[in-house]
Protein backbone atom coordinates (compact mmCIF):
# COMPACT_ATOMS: atom_id res chain seq x y z
CA UNK A 1 0.00 0.00 0.00
CA UNK A 2 1.65 3.36 -0.86
CA UNK A 3 1.64 6.49 1.58
CA UNK A 4 -1.59 8.49 0.02
CA UNK A 5 -3.54 5.23 0.49
CA UNK A 6 -2.41 4.44 3.93
CA UNK A 7 -3.14 8.11 5.10
CA UNK A 8 -6.31 8.13 3.59
CA UNK A 9 -7.22 4.50 5.23
CA UNK A 10 -5.95 6.50 8.10
CA UNK A 11 -8.48 9.48 7.73
CA UNK A 12 -11.45 7.21 7.31
CA UNK A 13 -10.62 5.04 10.62
CA UNK A 14 -9.19 7.92 12.48
CA UNK A 15 -13.21 10.12 11.39
CA UNK A 16 -15.06 7.30 12.43
CA UNK A 17 -13.41 7.13 15.80
CA UNK A 18 -13.84 10.47 16.51
CA UNK A 19 -17.10 10.63 15.49
CA UNK A 20 -17.79 8.71 19.20
CA UNK A 21 -15.02 10.67 20.35
CA UNK A 22 -16.16 13.11 23.86
CA UNK A 23 -16.83 17.12 23.23
CA UNK A 24 -13.51 17.06 24.70
CA UNK A 25 -12.04 15.43 21.98
CA UNK A 26 -9.31 17.32 20.02
CA UNK A 27 -10.04 19.51 17.30
CA UNK A 28 -9.61 18.58 13.50
CA UNK A 29 -7.14 19.83 11.28
CA UNK A 30 -8.48 21.97 8.13
CA UNK A 31 -4.98 20.54 6.32
CA UNK A 32 -2.23 18.21 7.65
CA UNK A 33 1.67 17.61 6.04
CA UNK A 34 4.13 14.95 6.50
CA UNK A 35 6.45 13.41 5.09
CA UNK A 36 9.29 15.91 4.14
CA UNK A 37 11.66 17.78 6.03
CA UNK A 38 10.14 19.94 8.06
CA UNK A 39 12.79 22.59 9.44
CA UNK A 40 10.85 25.11 12.29
CA UNK A 41 13.59 27.28 12.96
CA UNK A 42 13.01 26.70 16.93
CA UNK A 43 16.23 25.97 18.55
CA UNK A 44 14.90 23.96 20.66
CA UNK A 45 13.30 21.75 17.99
CA UNK A 46 14.63 22.09 15.11
CA UNK A 47 12.98 19.50 12.87
CA UNK A 48 9.47 17.74 13.37
CA UNK A 49 7.81 15.05 11.16
CA UNK A 50 3.87 16.98 10.69
CA UNK A 51 2.26 19.84 10.93
CA UNK A 52 -1.98 20.02 11.25
CA UNK A 53 -3.21 23.70 10.58
CA UNK A 54 -6.77 25.09 11.71
CA UNK A 55 -7.92 27.95 10.89
CA UNK A 56 -4.67 29.75 9.42
CA UNK A 57 -2.66 28.85 12.22
CA UNK A 58 -0.32 25.74 13.29
CA UNK A 59 -2.54 23.42 15.65
CA UNK A 60 0.42 21.50 16.61
CA UNK A 61 3.37 19.86 15.15
CA UNK A 62 5.20 16.41 16.01
CA UNK A 63 5.10 12.27 15.55
CA UNK A 64 3.13 11.44 12.62
CA UNK A 65 2.09 8.78 15.04
CA UNK A 66 0.62 11.12 17.26
CA UNK A 67 -0.54 13.99 15.06
CA UNK A 68 -2.43 11.29 12.94
CA UNK A 69 -5.49 11.64 14.83
CA UNK A 70 -6.38 15.36 13.88
CA UNK A 71 -6.95 13.82 10.69
CA UNK A 72 -10.32 14.09 9.71
CA UNK A 73 -12.70 13.47 6.58
CA UNK A 74 -12.76 17.22 5.66
CA UNK A 75 -8.91 17.55 6.39
CA UNK A 76 -6.78 18.06 3.62
CA UNK A 77 -3.60 16.11 3.70
CA UNK A 78 -0.38 16.57 1.71
CA UNK A 79 2.50 14.77 1.39
CA UNK A 80 5.20 16.72 0.91
CA UNK A 81 7.35 13.31 -1.16
CA UNK A 82 10.62 14.02 0.66
CA UNK A 83 10.65 18.16 -0.25
CA UNK A 84 11.54 20.40 2.25
CA UNK A 85 9.37 22.64 4.70
CA UNK A 86 9.95 25.62 6.43
CA UNK A 87 8.38 29.27 7.40
CA UNK A 88 7.37 31.47 5.06
CA UNK A 89 10.36 33.93 4.28
CA UNK A 90 9.99 37.31 6.16
CA UNK A 91 11.49 39.92 4.04
CA UNK A 92 13.62 41.99 6.17
CA UNK A 93 13.74 45.38 4.10
CA UNK A 94 12.55 45.73 0.05
CA UNK A 95 11.05 48.36 -1.27
CA UNK A 96 7.69 46.65 -2.26
CA UNK A 97 5.94 50.68 -3.53
CA UNK A 98 9.17 51.27 -5.52
CA UNK A 99 9.11 47.34 -7.10
CA UNK A 100 5.50 48.74 -8.11
CA UNK A 101 6.68 51.65 -9.62
CA UNK A 102 9.78 49.73 -11.33
CA UNK A 103 7.32 47.29 -13.04
CA UNK A 104 6.14 49.94 -15.78
CA UNK A 105 9.75 51.04 -16.40
CA UNK A 106 12.98 49.79 -18.05
CA UNK A 107 15.28 47.23 -16.36
CA UNK A 108 19.12 48.46 -17.10
CA UNK A 109 20.97 45.80 -15.28
CA UNK A 110 23.88 43.90 -15.65
CA UNK A 111 24.54 40.62 -15.98
CA UNK A 112 23.74 38.00 -14.03
CA UNK A 113 19.97 40.51 -13.47
CA UNK A 114 19.45 41.23 -17.28
CA UNK A 115 22.50 42.16 -20.06
CA UNK A 116 23.26 45.37 -19.85
CA UNK A 117 27.20 45.87 -20.60
CA UNK A 118 27.67 49.33 -22.30
CA UNK A 119 25.86 52.66 -22.88
CA UNK A 120 24.64 51.77 -26.08
CA UNK A 121 23.44 48.68 -24.73
CA UNK A 122 21.45 50.70 -22.09
CA UNK A 123 19.96 53.65 -24.71
CA UNK A 124 18.91 50.64 -26.94
CA UNK A 125 16.86 48.89 -23.77
CA UNK A 126 15.02 52.74 -23.64
CA UNK A 127 14.74 53.02 -26.91
CA UNK A 128 13.47 49.89 -27.31
CA UNK A 129 10.94 50.35 -23.77
CA UNK A 130 9.66 53.89 -25.39
CA UNK A 131 7.96 51.91 -28.60
CA UNK A 132 7.40 49.04 -26.31
CA UNK A 133 4.75 50.73 -24.38
CA UNK A 134 4.16 53.52 -26.75
CA UNK A 135 5.55 56.67 -25.06
CA UNK A 136 5.01 59.96 -26.42
CA UNK A 137 8.00 61.98 -27.68
CA UNK A 138 6.80 64.57 -24.67
CA UNK A 139 6.21 61.64 -22.01
CA UNK A 140 8.67 60.89 -19.22
CA UNK A 141 10.93 58.13 -20.00
CA UNK A 142 12.48 55.97 -17.09
CA UNK A 143 14.69 53.12 -16.16
CA UNK A 144 16.53 51.84 -13.15
CA UNK A 145 19.35 49.77 -12.14
CA UNK A 146 22.15 50.79 -14.17
CA UNK A 147 25.73 50.21 -12.48
CA UNK A 148 28.95 51.96 -13.63
CA UNK A 149 31.04 49.48 -12.42
CA UNK A 150 29.63 46.67 -15.21
CA UNK A 151 29.82 48.96 -18.11
CA UNK A 152 32.26 49.04 -20.35
CA UNK A 153 33.01 52.80 -20.04
CA UNK A 154 33.05 52.19 -16.18
CA UNK A 155 31.52 55.24 -16.13
CA UNK A 156 27.69 57.08 -15.69
CA UNK A 157 25.98 58.07 -18.37
CA UNK A 158 25.68 61.69 -19.29
CA UNK A 159 23.30 64.35 -19.59
CA UNK A 160 24.33 64.79 -23.26
CA UNK A 161 24.31 61.39 -24.67
CA UNK A 162 21.16 60.76 -22.96
CA UNK A 163 19.77 64.01 -24.59
CA UNK A 164 21.30 63.12 -27.86
CA UNK A 165 19.09 59.60 -28.07
CA UNK A 166 16.21 61.34 -26.60
CA UNK A 167 15.82 65.24 -27.38
CA UNK A 168 12.03 65.62 -26.65
CA UNK A 169 11.33 63.14 -23.86
CA UNK A 170 12.64 63.87 -20.60
CA UNK A 171 14.44 60.65 -19.38
CA UNK A 172 16.06 59.92 -15.86
CA UNK A 173 17.73 56.50 -15.07
CA UNK A 174 18.03 55.25 -11.75
CA UNK A 175 21.74 53.63 -10.31
CA UNK A 176 21.87 50.64 -8.78
CA UNK A 177 21.81 51.53 -5.62
CA UNK A 178 18.82 54.08 -6.04
CA UNK A 179 20.72 56.36 -4.76
CA UNK A 180 21.15 58.56 -8.05
CA UNK A 181 20.81 58.47 -11.34
CA UNK A 182 21.13 60.62 -14.18
CA UNK A 183 19.00 62.90 -15.93
CA UNK A 184 18.75 64.37 -19.71
CA UNK A 185 18.17 68.24 -20.72
CA UNK A 186 14.45 67.54 -21.05
CA UNK A 187 14.53 65.88 -17.54
CA UNK A 188 16.57 68.96 -15.98
CA UNK A 189 14.01 71.61 -17.21
CA UNK A 190 11.08 69.55 -15.72
CA UNK A 191 13.36 69.05 -12.44
CA UNK A 192 14.29 72.96 -12.74
CA UNK A 193 17.89 72.78 -12.63
CA UNK A 194 20.09 75.15 -13.86
CA UNK A 195 23.05 76.60 -13.49
CA UNK A 196 22.88 78.82 -10.47
CA UNK A 197 20.64 75.97 -9.13
CA UNK A 198 22.39 75.16 -5.06
CA UNK A 199 22.49 71.53 -4.11
CA UNK A 200 19.32 70.93 -2.24
CA UNK A 201 20.26 69.32 1.93
CA UNK A 202 21.93 66.14 2.03
CA UNK A 203 22.05 65.99 -2.07
CA UNK A 204 24.59 66.99 -4.34
CA UNK A 205 23.64 68.06 -8.38
CA UNK A 206 27.35 66.91 -9.74
CA UNK A 207 28.81 69.55 -12.12
CA UNK A 208 31.62 69.52 -14.62
CA UNK A 209 35.19 70.93 -13.06
CA UNK A 210 35.56 73.57 -16.17
CA UNK A 211 32.30 74.65 -17.42
CA UNK A 212 30.46 73.98 -13.80
CA UNK A 213 27.56 72.70 -15.86
CA UNK A 214 25.42 70.08 -14.36
CA UNK A 215 26.64 66.69 -15.87
CA UNK A 216 22.97 65.47 -14.81
CA UNK A 217 23.97 62.99 -12.23
CA UNK A 218 22.17 63.82 -9.33
CA UNK A 219 22.89 62.12 -5.57
CA UNK A 220 20.78 61.60 -2.90
CA UNK A 221 18.51 63.87 -1.80
CA UNK A 222 19.07 65.95 -5.52
CA UNK A 223 16.85 63.27 -7.47
CA UNK A 224 13.84 64.36 -5.22
CA UNK A 225 14.06 67.51 -7.50
CA UNK A 226 12.78 65.52 -10.25
CA UNK A 227 11.02 62.64 -8.66
CA UNK A 228 9.00 64.63 -6.75
CA UNK A 229 7.79 66.39 -9.87
CA UNK A 230 6.59 63.23 -11.56
CA UNK A 231 3.04 62.51 -12.47
CA UNK A 232 1.61 60.09 -10.00
CA UNK A 233 -0.02 56.60 -11.58
CA UNK A 234 -3.81 56.21 -12.05
CA UNK A 235 -5.78 54.76 -8.98
CA UNK A 236 -6.43 51.57 -11.90
CA UNK A 237 -2.82 51.24 -12.58
CA UNK A 238 -1.79 51.30 -8.95
CA UNK A 239 -4.30 48.37 -8.20
CA UNK A 240 -2.61 46.65 -11.44
CA UNK A 241 0.97 46.97 -10.27
CA UNK A 242 -0.20 46.31 -6.60
CA UNK A 243 -1.41 42.91 -7.49
CA UNK A 244 1.79 41.81 -9.86
CA UNK A 245 4.10 42.91 -7.13
CA UNK A 246 2.75 41.03 -4.31
CA UNK A 247 2.26 37.71 -6.63
CA UNK A 248 6.33 38.47 -7.25
CA UNK A 249 6.90 38.31 -3.71
CA UNK A 250 4.68 35.27 -3.22
CA UNK A 251 6.89 33.30 -6.18
CA UNK A 252 9.76 33.79 -3.87
CA UNK A 253 8.40 32.44 -0.77
CA UNK A 254 8.17 35.36 1.08
CA UNK A 255 4.44 35.68 2.96
CA UNK A 256 5.55 39.39 4.65
CA UNK A 257 7.16 42.04 2.62
CA UNK A 258 8.36 45.48 3.88
CA UNK A 259 7.86 48.87 2.10
CA UNK A 260 11.03 50.20 3.56
CA UNK A 261 10.44 53.78 2.77
CA UNK A 262 6.82 54.86 2.89
CA UNK A 263 5.96 58.23 1.86
CA UNK A 264 2.37 59.08 2.74
CA UNK A 265 0.86 58.85 -0.28
CA UNK A 266 2.05 55.02 -0.27
CA UNK A 267 0.72 54.38 2.87
CA UNK A 268 -2.68 55.93 1.97
CA UNK A 269 -2.41 53.62 -0.71
CA UNK A 270 -1.63 50.50 1.01
CA UNK A 271 -4.02 51.00 3.97
CA UNK A 272 -6.68 51.16 0.99
CA UNK A 273 -6.10 48.07 -0.43
CA UNK A 274 -5.22 46.22 3.31
CA UNK A 275 -8.78 47.04 4.03
CA UNK A 276 -10.29 46.20 0.73
CA UNK A 277 -8.73 42.55 1.90
CA UNK A 278 -6.46 42.35 -1.30
CA UNK A 279 -3.59 41.27 0.78
CA UNK A 280 -2.59 37.70 -0.09
CA UNK A 281 0.78 38.75 2.05
CA UNK A 282 1.69 40.94 4.62
CA UNK A 283 3.28 44.20 4.48
CA UNK A 284 5.12 45.71 6.66
CA UNK A 285 5.37 50.02 5.84
CA UNK A 286 8.08 51.97 7.24
CA UNK A 287 6.98 55.47 7.28
CA UNK A 288 9.14 57.92 5.85
CA UNK A 289 11.35 60.59 7.28
CA UNK A 290 10.33 62.80 4.69
CA UNK A 291 7.13 63.06 5.81
CA UNK A 292 7.26 62.87 9.13
CA UNK A 293 5.12 65.88 10.43
CA UNK A 294 2.47 64.38 8.02
CA UNK A 295 2.74 60.66 10.42
CA UNK A 296 3.26 61.96 13.47
CA UNK A 297 -0.38 64.18 13.50
CA UNK A 298 -1.40 61.39 14.35
CA UNK A 299 0.34 58.80 16.20
CA UNK A 300 -2.47 55.92 15.94
CA UNK A 301 -1.54 54.91 12.46
CA UNK A 302 1.38 53.36 14.07
CA UNK A 303 -0.87 50.01 14.03
CA UNK A 304 -2.30 47.35 11.99
CA UNK A 305 -5.18 46.66 9.70
CA UNK A 306 -5.38 43.11 8.43
CA UNK A 307 -2.52 42.27 6.54
CA UNK A 308 -0.89 45.49 7.04
CA UNK A 309 1.15 47.34 9.74
CA UNK A 310 2.62 50.90 9.94
CA UNK A 311 5.79 49.42 11.42
CA UNK A 312 7.69 52.50 12.63
CA UNK A 313 9.99 55.09 11.01
CA UNK A 314 12.68 54.92 8.65
CA UNK A 315 15.61 58.01 8.67
CA UNK A 316 18.38 57.52 5.81
CA UNK A 317 21.75 58.78 7.15
CA UNK A 318 23.77 58.56 4.35
CA UNK A 319 24.06 57.27 0.90
CA UNK A 320 25.74 53.85 -1.20
CA UNK A 321 28.99 52.46 -0.73
CA UNK A 322 29.16 51.55 -4.33
CA UNK A 323 28.26 54.74 -5.51
CA UNK A 324 30.51 56.33 -3.57
CA UNK A 325 27.97 58.49 -1.36
CA UNK A 326 28.20 56.33 2.22
CA UNK A 327 29.58 58.23 5.28
CA UNK A 328 33.03 57.18 6.46
CA UNK A 329 35.71 58.23 8.76
CA UNK A 330 38.69 57.25 5.96
CA UNK A 331 38.16 58.45 2.41
CA UNK A 332 37.59 56.02 -0.53
CA UNK A 333 40.37 54.99 -2.64
CA UNK A 334 39.45 55.72 -5.92
CA UNK A 335 38.30 58.97 -7.46
CA UNK A 336 34.66 60.38 -6.63
CA UNK A 337 32.60 62.22 -9.32
CA UNK A 338 32.51 65.72 -8.38
CA UNK A 339 35.37 65.98 -6.25
CA UNK A 340 39.09 65.99 -6.10
CA UNK A 341 40.73 64.12 -3.41
CA UNK A 342 40.08 62.74 0.08
CA UNK A 343 36.18 62.58 -0.03
CA UNK A 344 34.11 60.43 2.73
CA UNK A 345 30.68 60.43 1.36
CA UNK A 346 28.35 62.69 3.29
CA UNK A 347 25.22 62.70 5.60
CA UNK A 348 22.02 63.06 4.16
CA UNK A 349 20.52 64.31 7.55
CA UNK A 350 22.24 66.69 10.31
CA UNK A 351 21.99 65.57 13.98
CA UNK A 352 19.27 67.67 14.82
CA UNK A 353 16.99 65.84 12.07
CA UNK A 354 17.90 62.45 13.87
CA UNK A 355 17.36 63.47 17.40
CA UNK A 356 14.71 65.40 16.46
CA UNK A 357 12.95 61.67 15.06
CA UNK A 358 14.68 59.73 17.10
CA UNK A 359 12.89 61.48 20.13
CA UNK A 360 9.49 61.21 18.92
CA UNK A 361 9.47 57.49 18.21
CA UNK A 362 11.03 56.81 20.73
CA UNK A 363 8.83 58.90 23.28
CA UNK A 364 6.03 57.09 21.15
CA UNK A 365 7.20 53.77 21.07
CA UNK A 366 7.42 53.51 17.36
CA UNK A 367 9.93 51.57 16.36
CA UNK A 368 12.89 53.35 14.64
CA UNK A 369 14.23 51.62 11.52
CA UNK A 370 17.78 54.08 10.77
CA UNK A 371 19.49 53.09 7.36
CA UNK A 372 23.74 53.23 7.87
CA UNK A 373 26.09 51.78 5.18
CA UNK A 374 29.13 53.88 6.07
CA UNK A 375 30.77 53.75 9.55
CA UNK A 376 30.74 57.44 10.00
CA UNK A 377 27.02 57.48 9.65
CA UNK A 378 26.43 54.73 12.45
CA UNK A 379 29.26 56.50 14.47
CA UNK A 380 26.28 59.64 14.10
CA UNK A 381 23.47 57.46 15.08
CA UNK A 382 25.42 55.71 18.29
CA UNK A 383 25.81 59.09 19.82
CA UNK A 384 22.62 60.47 18.57
CA UNK A 385 20.75 57.19 20.55
CA UNK A 386 23.34 57.49 23.98
CA UNK A 387 21.97 61.07 24.48
CA UNK A 388 17.87 60.54 23.38
CA UNK A 389 17.77 57.49 25.73
CA UNK A 390 19.96 59.57 28.60
CA UNK A 391 17.54 62.38 28.56
CA UNK A 392 14.18 60.37 27.96
CA UNK A 393 15.28 57.95 30.64
CA UNK A 394 14.83 55.15 28.65
CA UNK A 395 15.87 51.30 28.77
CA UNK A 396 17.53 50.10 25.93
CA UNK A 397 15.24 46.63 25.71
CA UNK A 398 12.86 49.40 24.68
CA UNK A 399 13.55 50.17 21.23
CA UNK A 400 14.35 47.70 19.52
CA UNK A 401 15.94 49.82 16.73
CA UNK A 402 17.09 48.32 13.67
CA UNK A 403 20.39 49.54 11.56
CA UNK A 404 19.34 48.80 7.86
CA UNK A 405 22.35 47.86 5.65
CA UNK A 406 25.24 48.55 8.55
CA UNK A 407 27.13 47.12 5.61
CA UNK A 408 30.80 48.65 6.95
CA UNK A 409 30.32 48.62 10.81
CA UNK A 410 33.35 48.36 13.07
CA UNK A 411 33.87 46.08 15.63
CA UNK A 412 33.94 48.58 18.35
CA UNK A 413 30.14 49.47 16.79
CA UNK A 414 29.25 45.95 16.94
CA UNK A 415 29.57 46.29 20.52
CA UNK A 416 27.87 49.18 21.18
CA UNK A 417 25.33 47.57 18.77
CA UNK A 418 24.71 44.77 21.67
CA UNK A 419 25.33 47.08 24.43
CA UNK A 420 22.40 48.95 23.13
CA UNK A 421 19.78 45.74 21.87
CA UNK A 422 20.24 47.32 18.48
CA UNK A 423 19.04 44.73 15.27
CA UNK A 424 21.47 45.03 12.16
CA UNK A 425 19.62 44.10 9.20
CA UNK A 426 22.77 43.40 7.10
CA UNK A 427 23.05 42.98 2.88
CA UNK A 428 25.42 40.01 1.98
CA UNK A 429 24.28 40.33 -1.42
CA UNK A 430 26.88 42.92 -1.61
CA UNK A 431 29.67 40.28 -1.13
CA UNK A 432 28.86 38.99 -4.97
CA UNK A 433 27.48 42.23 -6.73
CA UNK A 434 29.89 44.45 -5.30
CA UNK A 435 32.65 42.99 -3.45
CA UNK A 436 34.92 43.62 -5.87
CA UNK A 437 34.36 46.97 -6.04
CA UNK A 438 34.15 47.35 -2.41
CA UNK A 439 37.76 46.49 -2.08
CA UNK A 440 39.00 48.87 -5.13
CA UNK A 441 37.25 51.91 -3.56
CA UNK A 442 37.28 51.36 0.49
CA UNK A 443 41.13 48.45 0.58
CA UNK A 444 40.77 45.05 1.71
CA UNK A 445 40.72 45.44 5.23
CA UNK A 446 37.30 47.12 5.01
CA UNK A 447 36.14 45.31 2.37
CA UNK A 448 36.36 42.21 4.05
CA UNK A 449 34.31 42.94 7.13
CA UNK A 450 31.39 43.97 5.10
CA UNK A 451 28.16 42.70 6.78
CA UNK A 452 29.94 40.88 9.71
CA UNK A 453 27.33 38.29 10.20
CA UNK A 454 29.07 35.56 11.82
CA UNK A 455 30.74 38.46 14.72
CA UNK A 456 27.28 39.50 15.32
CA UNK A 457 25.51 36.18 15.58
CA UNK A 458 28.81 34.80 17.56
CA UNK A 459 28.42 38.04 20.14
CA UNK A 460 24.71 36.69 20.96
CA UNK A 461 23.62 40.02 18.56
CA UNK A 462 20.01 39.10 16.60
CA UNK A 463 20.86 39.67 12.91
CA UNK A 464 18.66 39.46 9.67
CA UNK A 465 19.71 39.57 6.40
CA UNK A 466 18.37 41.46 3.28
CA UNK A 467 17.95 41.79 -0.62
CA UNK A 468 17.26 45.66 -0.92
CA UNK A 469 14.73 44.92 -3.70
CA UNK A 470 14.78 46.31 -6.18
CA UNK A 471 18.55 46.90 -5.89
CA UNK A 472 19.51 43.29 -6.18
CA UNK A 473 16.99 40.70 -6.97
CA UNK A 474 14.68 39.40 -4.59
CA UNK A 475 15.46 35.81 -4.40
CA UNK A 476 15.68 34.82 -0.75
CA UNK A 477 17.89 31.05 -1.95
CA UNK A 478 20.90 33.53 -3.62
CA UNK A 479 20.60 35.65 -0.29
CA UNK A 480 20.64 32.77 1.24
CA UNK A 481 23.87 31.55 -0.76
CA UNK A 482 25.54 35.09 -0.40
CA UNK A 483 25.54 34.84 3.35
CA UNK A 484 26.20 31.28 3.36
CA UNK A 485 29.37 31.57 0.85
CA UNK A 486 30.48 35.79 0.22
CA UNK A 487 31.84 35.03 -2.74
CA UNK A 488 32.39 37.80 -5.01
CA UNK A 489 31.56 38.49 -8.96
CA UNK A 490 35.16 37.60 -9.42
CA UNK A 491 35.02 33.95 -7.40
CA UNK A 492 37.14 35.06 -4.47
CA UNK A 493 36.01 34.86 -0.80
CA UNK A 494 35.54 38.24 0.52
CA UNK A 495 35.71 37.60 4.40
CA UNK A 496 35.55 33.77 4.86
CA UNK A 497 35.26 34.27 8.93
CA UNK A 498 32.15 35.71 8.21
CA UNK A 499 29.98 33.03 6.18
CA UNK A 500 27.06 31.83 8.04
CA UNK A 501 26.16 28.18 8.35
CA UNK A 502 22.70 27.41 6.46
CA UNK A 503 21.00 26.96 9.59
CA UNK A 504 22.23 30.53 10.66
CA UNK A 505 21.19 32.10 7.26
CA UNK A 506 17.93 30.91 7.07
CA UNK A 507 17.05 31.71 10.97
CA UNK A 508 18.32 35.20 9.51
CA UNK A 509 15.36 35.10 6.92
CA UNK A 510 12.75 33.86 8.85
CA UNK A 511 11.80 34.08 13.30
CA UNK A 512 15.30 36.79 12.98
CA UNK A 513 13.15 38.92 10.79
CA UNK A 514 10.11 38.08 12.84
CA UNK A 515 12.04 39.55 15.68
CA UNK A 516 13.10 42.36 14.21
CA UNK A 517 9.43 43.45 13.22
CA UNK A 518 8.37 42.98 16.41
CA UNK A 519 6.55 39.96 15.63
CA UNK A 520 8.17 36.78 16.65
CA UNK A 521 5.32 36.05 19.01
CA UNK A 522 2.91 35.15 15.80
CA UNK A 523 5.44 34.33 13.38
CA UNK A 524 8.91 33.52 11.47
CA UNK A 525 8.82 29.96 13.07
CA UNK A 526 6.64 26.72 12.83
CA UNK A 527 5.30 26.49 16.41
CA UNK A 528 1.67 26.18 17.84
CA UNK A 529 -0.43 28.99 17.60
CA UNK A 530 1.46 30.69 15.45
CA UNK A 531 0.40 31.45 11.60
CA UNK A 532 0.82 28.47 9.05
CA UNK A 533 3.21 30.54 6.24
CA UNK A 534 5.23 28.25 4.64
CA UNK A 535 7.48 27.93 1.54
CA UNK A 536 8.29 24.78 -0.05
CA UNK A 537 11.26 24.08 -1.53
CA UNK A 538 12.47 21.15 -3.75
CA UNK A 539 15.71 20.53 -2.01
CA UNK A 540 16.95 21.15 1.82
CA UNK A 541 19.36 23.80 2.14
CA UNK A 542 20.98 22.42 5.11
CA UNK A 543 21.69 19.25 3.41
CA UNK A 544 23.08 19.98 -0.02
CA UNK A 545 26.39 21.52 -1.47
CA UNK A 546 26.77 24.95 -0.11
CA UNK A 547 27.75 26.75 -2.93
CA UNK A 548 24.46 24.78 -4.83
CA UNK A 549 22.04 26.88 -2.25
CA UNK A 550 20.92 29.26 -4.73
CA UNK A 551 19.87 26.57 -7.34
CA UNK A 552 16.93 25.22 -5.28
CA UNK A 553 13.66 25.98 -6.17
CA UNK A 554 10.40 27.50 -4.85
CA UNK A 555 7.80 24.94 -5.35
CA UNK A 556 4.82 26.37 -3.56
CA UNK A 557 4.13 28.88 -0.71
CA UNK A 558 1.66 29.36 2.25
CA UNK A 559 -0.29 31.86 3.71
CA UNK A 560 -2.10 31.19 6.75
CA UNK A 561 -2.71 27.50 5.12
CA UNK A 562 -3.53 28.48 2.03
CA UNK A 563 -1.70 28.04 -0.55
CA UNK A 564 -0.77 31.39 -2.89
CA UNK A 565 1.91 30.53 -5.40
CA UNK A 566 2.49 26.89 -6.63
CA UNK A 567 4.95 26.30 -9.32
CA UNK A 568 3.61 25.18 -12.11
CA UNK A 569 4.35 21.32 -13.55
CA UNK A 570 6.15 21.41 -16.90
CA UNK A 571 6.03 17.87 -17.11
Amino acid sequence: MNKIALVLLISTVTAACLSVRSPKSPLLADSFYFNGAILTMNDAIREVESIAIKDGKILNTGPFAELKQLIGNETKVFDLEGKTLIPGFIDAHSHFTIAMKMMAQANLSSPPIDSIRSIPDLINRLQEHKIKFGIEDDAMLMGWGYDPDQLLERRHPTSDELTKAFPHNPVFILHASFHMGVVNQAGMAVAGIEQTTPNPPGGMIVRDFDTHEATGLLQESAMYLLLNRLPAPTQEQMHQLFQLTQHTYASHGITTAQDGLTDFASYTFLKQVAEQGRNIIDIEALASFRDFDKFMENVDRFDTTSRFRLTGMKITTDGSPQGKTAFFKRPYLTKVPGCVDQFRGFPMVDRHQLDKVMSACYANDIQLFVHCNGDASIDMLLEAHQEVTTTLNLDNDKQRTVIIHSQFVRPDQLEQYKAFKFVPSFFTNHAFFWGDVHTLNLGRDRAEFLSPMQSAFKMGITATNHTDYTVTPLDQLFLLWTSVNRTTRSGRILGSGERLTPYQGLKALTINSAYQHRQDHVKGSIEVGKLADFVVLDKNPLQVPANTIKDIKILETIKEGKTIFKQKNKN
